[in-house]
Parts: C-alpha cells; structure tokens; sequence
C-alpha cells in the first residue's frame, strides 16, 4: 500500500492569491461497505466510472451518480488498479491478492483471472495493443502480461532488484509500456519486439507512484514519492 499522508488545506496553500480554478462538488459516490478508494478510471466515453475499493470490490457508477453494478473480487485484499478496455465492454481490475479480474460490462460476469507465475500483490493494470493485452504492475518487482483472449501468459519483465511495480501505462497505439517502481526508476519496453527500450530515474528520487502518456506520446509524467511530478521528453529512437 501507498504511504498516506493528511490532507493538505488549499487555503493555505495559497493564502496570499486567489486560485483560479473554483471545482464545485457535484457528487459523493459511497456505498455500505465502502473502506478506501484507491483507483478511478473513467470509461472511454466518459459515462462511467470505475472506482477500486478497498473493501474487496470495484464499483462502477454511471456519472448521475447511480450505482451501475458491484464487482465483488473472490478472496480479495483489497481492489488496487482499475482499467477500461479501448471498447468499453470489458473493465479489468488489480488486486492486492496478487490476481487481475477481468469483467464482462454487457453480462456483469468475471470473464477471466489472471495469475501471475511469481506471488505479490498486483498494484495496477493497462490495456495495450487495442485491448488484446493486459498489463499489471506486480509486488515482486515485474511486469506481467497476458492475451485478453486467450486468457495465456504473453511475457514477463523482471526489475533488477528487490522492489515494487507501483503502475503501468501504455503511450497511444500501444508501441511503448512504461512501469514506474518503488526503486526510483521507470522503464520502458518496446512492445514490438519486446525490449527493453529505456530506464531512467528524476532527481532525488524516493519511488515512482504513477506514470502517464501525454495525446501525442512524446511526454511521459512520472509522480514521485519525493512530491515531485517529472515530465520526460520522449527522444527519437536508436537505430
């Protein structure tokens, strides 16, 4: 689990100007049984929101706020990543019990349970190549694929050294994974021949939390434990 920290008042934050932006809270989507959110994902059209619970479940609202349906995760330790696929029929989820779930969003069923070779909780989960891979952020210090349709192991990553996969994102069309670990450093693979294609850490580094593509693919954030949020510019290739 994250490291919590207590809420920070943004008055205080800016006591001295006024800040531009006002948001206005329009909704508190909770449920009985609810304990901790740790994840939320919109789906690709923006009507529905996934939410990652702590209590063992994924909760998918729709954006009045009505509760579409409960994914209830068998033998859960809590719900820690979650991810639509490019279609918006499946919502896939990671659990801290070292599974990743796939849902079918048109049945309500669990199509698949994905399980690593090596045990560790699974921290986060991406779809890649226009949804027919899975990637999830593994405890034990890898990164681990599979075929969506075959429900098959597709590959494994192992990270040099004893840490935690914390994320994982796909830059647009699928090309590029990025995982952000517990080490301080993000990797890069190239999807196509699946290579290791990059690794780099920001300065003073105390863990990456997060990773994101920007539109275009040529800037990649990296949320860091150190309260910093580094931007890379993506250079050209090696040929």
């Amino acid at each position: 689990m994250r490291e919590e920290r207590p809420p920070v008042d943004p008055e205080r934050i800016a006591r001295s100007r006024l800040l531009p932006l006002r948001p206005v809270l329009v909704a508190a989507l909770a449920t009985a049984g609810c304990r901790a959110v740790y994840a939320v994902t919109f789906g690709v059209d923006g009507g529905a929101l996934a939410a990652a619970d702590g209590s063992g479940c994924t909760y998918l609202w729709d954006t009045d706020g009505g509760l579409a349906a409960t994914f209830a995760h068998p033998g859960s330790k809590g719900v820690l990543g979650v991810a639509f696929d490019p279609d918006g029929d499946l919502l896939a989820a990671a659990d801290g019990n070292g599974r990743a779930y796939l849902w079918d969003l048109v049945t309500g069923e669990l199509a698949r349970t994905f399980v690593p070779r090596r045990g560790g909780s699974l921290n986060d989960v991406a779809f890649g190549l226009g949804g027919d891979l899975l990637a999830a952020a593994g405890g034990s210090g890898q990164v681990h694929l599979w075929d969506v349709v075959s429900g098959k192991i597709a590959g494994t990553y192992i990270i040099p050294g004893d840490t935690t996969v914390y994320a994982v994102a796909f830059g647009p069309g699928g090309d590029v994974l990025a995982a952000a670990c517990g080490n301080g450093w993000v990797y890069l693979w190239d999807m196509a021949s699946r290579a290791l294609a990059g690794a780099f850490a920001g300065p003073g580094s105390r863990g990456v939390n997060g990773v994101a593509f920007g539109p275009g693919g040529d800037v990649l954030a990296a949320a860091d434990g150190n309260g910093c949020t580094f931007l890379w510019k993506m250079g050209p290739r090696a040929t």
